[in-house]
C-alpha cells in the first residue's frame, strides 16, 4: 500500500486491471481506458476540469469504473472501433444526473461528439506512443504519472515505445486526515459536527469502503469488463479484512479442542480394564489445558498485548499442543507407577511403606517427583526460546512470541499445581472400584466385568488378598550384583499354599523402570498381567525398537544417515532466499489478495519518501539539502525524469518560484513601475509580490526594511535562497503557489503560516513560519519485481541516508517497501542472534538443573541439528525466509526440547550399561513423546485451513 502522503494518516485508493485472463479469448476488439467518477450531493461547488469549469454538487468521487480492451492490450490505434467505444463512454457520462470531473490526460479520445472534451478532433490516438514515458496532465510541469505506474507487463520495440501491456492501473490519491480536517475546518458545513481530526479519518475510511463497494456493484451490474479482471483496492477495506480475519475463530478452536479430547480419550482408554482406564484423566487434562490457554490469552489482554492475525491464528493451537505434551507424560508415569505397585506387592509391606493406603496417598507425590523435572525443563526451555524469538525486529511477531511465552508459563503452573489434583481424584476412583468416565457405575458383586472377562486370573484385583507373614519371621537380604551395581530385596517367607506372584525379587535402583525387570527372562514384565493387550507403544519400544537401536550395525547406519542428512541440509541452506509477498499477509479469495497478486506480477513500482527532520537549520544548509536530493541519482531503482535527472523537490520548486518573482520585480524596476518606497498601478502582481518579499528582514522586532530591495536578492547567484527571510518566503510560497506546493508533497510540519498576496494590499509584513521539523521528498522506485531487488534498493537508500546523517542532516527513508521489506536487511543477523540466545538459554537451564554439562551439550547439539534440517528443508521446498519462518525456527528450538530432553533425562537417570540405559529411556519415554508429537501435529494441522498464506506455509 504505497499511498502515504501524510506520515501518519495518508490514504489512497487504487485500481488494478489484470488482463492475464484475456489470453483465453480471441476477441481483439479494442477499447480505450476510461475512468468514470460521479459525484452526488446537495451543495453546488465549482470543480475545475482540464480546460473548463463544471457546476457540480460536490467533488467527492463515489462511483469509479474502469474499462480495458480484450486480450493483451494492443496499444495501436483502431479508428472505427475506438471511436465507437469512446462515443459510448461519452454517452454514459451524459446520462448521469450528476457531473463528472476529468483530469485531462494525453490518452484522452479526441472527437467532437463529447461535450466534455474541449479539443474537437477526429484524430485517433496512438495509445502506445502517448503512454511511452508516462502520462502528463494539464499542468505538465507538475502533473506527470510515470509509465511504470500506469501500465504493467509491457513489451516495447527497439526504440523503447510501448507495443503491448498486460495490466493498467489508476491511482486516486486522497488527502490525509490532517489535510482533510484543515480543508473543512473553517467552513460552515462542519460547524455543527464538532469537526475533529478523528472524524476526518472516519470520513476517509467510509469513502474508501464505499469506493470498493461501488466498483464491485458497477462491475457486476454492467458487466463491462468482458474477460478481464478488475480489482479495486483501498487501505480501509484491507484493514477491515485483516481485522475480520484477526479475530479468534471460535469454530476452528472448538473443532481442534474436540479432536484433542477425542484423541486423548481414545489412546488412554483401556477396554479390557474399565477401572484402570485413564480416559477420564486425559479428557480432564485436555480441558484443563484449554482453560489455561483461555486464561493466558485473557491475561495477555490485561497486559495490553495486542492481538493480530499471527496470535489469533497460531497461538491457541500451538499452546494447546505444547500443554498436552506434559499431560501425557504425567499420565504415562502415573500408569507406570500403578503397574509397578502391582508387580511388587512385597514392597507395600516393607518398612518403607507400612500400609497400602499410605502408599496410595503418596503415589501422586511420587509421580510428580518423577516427572516434575521434565515438565519444568521443557517449560523453561520453551519460554526462553519464545523470549529469544522476540529479538526478531517485527512488532507483530514480537507480540506473538510474548503471548506464546505467557501461555507456556500458564500451562506450567496448571500442569504442576492443578493436574496432580486430578490424578489424586482418579486414584480415589480406582480405590473405590468405579468405572472410568462413568464413576456412578460400580462393579458387579462377582468382582468381574464383561469387558474384562479375558483378563488373566493372575491379576491381583484386590490387594487385601496378599497376607504376608509377620515381620518377625521374615528376613531381608540386600546384595549388590555386578556389573550394574543394582540392589535386590529378597523376602524369605514360608511357602503359602497359593501365591499370586511367584517372583521373589524386585529390582531397586535410581529409576522406576528397574522395578519391572524380570531377572529370569531379562526383559520388562510390566504388561505381563495384562495379556489381553496385544500391542502398545511401550511394548513396541521395549520389544522391537530398543533392541534394534542398540545393535552396532544399526548405530553405524544411523550415524551415516545423520551425517548425510546434515550435509544435505547444509546444501539446502545455501538455496534459502529471502522473500515475503504481500499476498502472504492478505486473506485468500479476496479482491485485495487478487489485486496484490496481479500488482506483484505486473508492477514493480513503489513510492517512498526521503524525510528530513528537526534539529537542523534549513535556511543555512540549503546546499546540503540539494546534495542529499542529488544523491538519489546514484540509486538505479529511482525513476528519473525525461532529462535523466530527478524530479524537482520542494526546495527547488520554492527556488524556481522565487526566481520568477525576482525576474518580474527586475522588469518592473527597470520600467520604473516599482521604486524603493512604493509601486505604481502598472506594476505586475508578481513584481509587487517580489517587492514585498525583498523588504522582509526575517527579524520579528524589525520585520521591514525597504532599503533591502537594492541590497539583496531572493535567490543569489549560487541558487541559495536568502537565509535571513527564508521562513517569511516559505509562508508566501505555500499560500500563493498552491499547485507547486501540493505537487511537491513536502508535507511540512509545522505547517507554514498562511498569507495570501493581494496587489491592492499595502501591508508589507509577511508572517514568519515556524522552523521546520519535518519535510519529505517523494521518490519513485521501479523494477522491484522480487525481494532481492527490493532489498538491494533499500540497502542503497539506507546507506545514502546514513552518509548524510554523518554530514549533519537528520533524515530517514519511509514508505511501504521499508515497512514490509526492510526486515530483510538485518533478518539473517537477527535470526542468528535469536538462535544463539535460545540455544544458550537451553544450555544454561539444562546444565543447572541436571548438573551435567555433557547432557546439556548433547541436548543443544540435537536442537541445533533440528534447526539446520528445517533450514535445509526450506531451501529444498522453496520456502523463502521472512520474519515468520525466522520466528518459527526459533520456536522450533523450544518444541524440540520436548523430544530431546525427555530421552536425555531418561538416559541420565537410569543405571547400567549404555545399551540398557537406552532401552530403559525408550521404554519410559517413547509413548509420551509419541503422543505429544501427535497432539502437537494435530494442533498445528488446523493451521492448514487458515486464510493467510504465511500461516499455511
Amino acid at each position: 500500500m504505497k499511498f502515504a502522503q501524510d506520515p501518519t494518516s495518508a490514504k489512497c485508493s487504487q485500481w488494478l486491471v489484470d488482463t492475464n485472463a484475456a489470453a483465453r479469448t480471441r476477441n481483439t476488439k479494442h477499447r480505450i481506458l476510461a475512468l468514470k467518477a460521479a459525484w452526488t450531493s446537495t451543495e453546488e461547488q465549482s470543480c475545475h476540469t482540464g480546460d473548463s469549469v463544471i457546476r457540480a454538487k460536490r467533488c467527492m468521487p463515489s462511483v469509479p469504473i474502469l474499462c480495458v480492451e480484450n486480450e493483451t492490450l494492443k496499444l495501436r490505434p483502431d479508428s472505427k472501433q475506438n471511436n465507437e467505444h469512446v462515443r459510448d463512454e461519452c454517452e454514459w457520462f451524459s446520462e448521469q444526473n450528476t457531473v463528472t470531473r476529468f483530469v485531462r490526460c494525453s490518452v484522452r479520445p479526441r472527437y467532437t461528439s463529447c461535450r466534455f472534451l474541449p479539443v474537437p478532433s477526429k484524430e485517433v490516438p496512438d495509445i502506445g506512443a502517448e503512454l511511452t514515458g508516462g502520462c502528463y496532465g494539464f499542468a505538465a510541469k507538475y502533473m506527470h504519472w510515470p509509465e511504470d505506474l500506469i501500465v504493467g507487463g509491457t513489451s516495447k520495440n527497439k526504440t523503447g515505445h510501448l507495443q503491448r501491456a498486460h495490466a493498467l492501473q489508476t491511482v486516486i490519491q486522497l488527502m490525509g486526515e490532517r489535510e482533510l480536517y484543515d480543508f473543512w475546518s473553517e467552513t460552515y458545513k462542519v460547524h455543527h459536527l464538532d469537526w475533529t481530526q478523528e472524524k476526518a479519518s472516519l470520513v476517509l475510511e467510509m469513502w474508501q469502503r464505499r469506493f470498493a463497494q461501488e466498483v464491485r456493484r458497477q462491475m457486476n451490474a454492467d458487466n463491462i469488463t468482458g474477460p478481464y479482471n478488475v480489482y479495486a483496492f483501498s487501505t480501509s477495506t484491507l484493514n477491515d479484512i485483516l481485522t475480520q480475519f484477526s479475530e479468534l475463530s471460535i469454530p476452528k478452536v472448538v473443532t481442534c479442542y474436540i479432536f484433542m479430547v477425542v484423541y486423548a480419550g481414545v489412546v488412554l482408554l483401556r477396554w479390557y480394564d474399565p477401572v484402570r482406564s485413564q480416559a477420564g484423566v486425559g479428557v480432564a487434562g485436555v480441558m484443563l489445558v484449554s482453560m489455561t490457554v483461555a486464561a493466558g490469552l485473557g491475561f495477555c489482554a490485561l497486559l495490553g498485548i495486542a492481538f493480530n492475525a499471527s496470535t489469533t491464528q497460531i497461538v491457541p493451537f500451538l499452546a494447546l499442543g505444547l500443554g498436552v505434551d506434559d499431560m501425557f507424560l504425567i499420565v504415562h508415569t502415573y500408569a507406570e507407577e500403578e503397574a509397578t505397585s502391582v508387580l511388587c506387592p512385597h514392597l507395600w509391606y516393607s518398612k518403607l511403606y507400612n500400609y497400602w493406603f499410605d502408599l496410595h496417598q503418596e503415589q501422586t507425590g511420587i509421580v510428580l517427583k518423577r516427572t516434575g523435572l521434565n515438565v519444568l525443563l521443557t517449560a523453561l526451555s520453551n519460554m526462553c526460546a519464545f523470549f529469544a524469538a522476540a529479538i526478531i525486529p517485527v512488532p507483530a511477531l514480537r507480540v506473538f512470541s510474548l503471548q506464546a511465552a505467557v501461555l507456556v508459563m500458564f500451562n506450567l503452573a496448571a500442569v504442576l499445581l492443578v493436574f496432580p489434583a486430578v490424578v489424586s481424584l482418579d486414584l480415589r476412583r480406582r480405590r473405590a472400584g468405579r468405572i472410568d468416565l462413568l464413576c456412578c457405575c460400580l462393579p458387579s458383586p462377582g468382582g468381574s466385568w464383561p469387558c474384562a472377562s479375558r483378563v488373566t486370573a493372575a491379576v491381583p484385583r484386590k490387594m487385601a488378598r496378599v497376607v504376608p507373614e509377620p515381620p518377625k519371621k521374615l528376613q531381608a537380604i540386600t546384595r549388590a550384583l555386578p556389573p550394574d551395581r543394582q540392589q535386590t530385596v529378597t523376602v524369605l517367607a514360608s511357602p503359602p499354599p497359593a501365591t499370586l506372584l511367584q517372583t521373589p525379587e524386585c529390582w531397586v535402583g535410581s529409576t522406576r523402570e528397574l522395578l519391572t525387570i524380570d531377572l529370569e527372562n531379562g526383559r520388562s514384565s510390566e504388561f505381563r498381567p495384562y495379556e489381553c493387550l496385544r500391542w502398545s507403544l511401550t511394548r513396541l519400544a521395549t520389544n522391537h525398537y530398543a533392541p534394534l537401536i542398540t545393535k552396532s550395525p544399526f548405530k553405524v547406519i544411523t550415524m551415516i544417515g545423520l551425517v548425510t542428512i546434515l550435509a544435505a541440509s547444509i546444501w539446502g541452506v545455501t538455496k534459502v532466499s529471502d522473500g515475503l509477498d504481500l499476498t502472504d499477509i492478505v486473506p485468500q479469495n479476496t479482491d485485495e489478495h487478487a489485486f496484490l497478486s496481479a500488482q506483484g506480477q505486473y508492477f514493480g513500482f513503489y513510492n517512498i519518501y526521503a524525510v528530513t527532520m528537526g534539529d537542523f537549520e534549513y535556511p543555512t544548509n540549503q546546499r546540503l539539502l540539494y546534495d542529499y536530493h542529488e544523491g538519489f541519482m546514484r540509486v538505479p531503482s529511482v525513476i528519473k525524469n525525461d532529462d535523466g535527472g530527478l524530479p524537482d523537490f520542494w526546495l527547488s520548486m520554492f527556488r524556481e518560484w522565487l526566481i520568477g518573482l525576482q525576474k518580474a520585480f527586475d522588469r518592473d524596476w527597470s520600467r520604473g513601475s516599482i521604486t524603493q518606497e512604493r509601486w505604481f498601478q502598472n506594476a505586475s502582481d508578481e513584481g509587487i509580490l517580489g517587492y514585498k518579499l525583498l523588504v522582509q528582514t526575517g527579524h520579528v522586532d524589525n520585520p521591514i526594511d525597504k532599503s533591502l530591495v537594492t541590497q539583496v536578492r531572493l535567490v543569489d547567484t549560487e541558487g541559495i535562497i536568502n537565509p535571513k527571510a527564508f521562513y517569511n518566503y516559505l509562508s508566501a510560497w505555500a499560500s500563493n503557489d498552491a499547485l507547486a506546493y501540493g505537487a511537491s508533497q513536502a508535507n511540512f510540519r509545522p505547517e507554514p503560516r498562511p498569507w495570501f498576496h493581494a496587489a491592492s494590499d499595502f501591508e508589507l509584513k509577511i508572517p514568519k513560519s515556524a522552523p521546520l521539523i519535518y519535510a519529505q521528498i517523494p521518490l519513485y522506485l521501479h523494477g522491484l519485481s522480487n525481494t532481492e531487488r527490493i532489498t538491494r534498493a533499500l540497502g542503497q537508500v539506507r546507506a545514502l541516508c546514513r552518509k548524510f546523517e554523518e554530514r549533519g542532516l537528520p533524515n530517514y527513508p519511509s514508505g511501504i517497501p521499508f515497512l514490509f521489506w526492510e526486515q530483510y536487511l538485518g533478518l539473517r543477523q537477527s535470526l542468528g542472534l535469536a538462535l544463539l540466545c535460545a540455544l544458550g538459554a537451553v544450555f544454561l537451564v539444562v546444565s543447572v538443573l541436571l548438573l551435567s554439562l555433557w547432557a546439556a551439550t548433547l541436548v543443544v547439539g540435537a536442537l541445533a541439528a533440528i534447526v539446520l534440517q528445517l533450514l535445509g528443508l526450506m531451501g529444498v521446498l522453496g520456502i523463502k525466509l521472512s520474519a515468520v519462518p525466522a520466528v518459527l525456527l526459533v520456536v522450533a528450538v523450544g518444541i524440540g526440547v520436548h523430544f530431546t530432553l525427555h530421552i536425555c533425562l531418561g538416559f541420565v537417570s537410569s543405571i547400567g550399561c549404555r545399551n540398557r540405559r537406552i532401552s530403559l529411556a525408550l521404554e519410559h519415554m517413547f509413548a509420551p513423546i509419541t503422543h505429544g508429537a501427535l497432539t502437537t501435529l494435530l494442533g498445528v494441522f488446523m493451521l492448514a485451513f487458515s486464510e493467510f498464506d504465511f500461516i499455511v506455509r
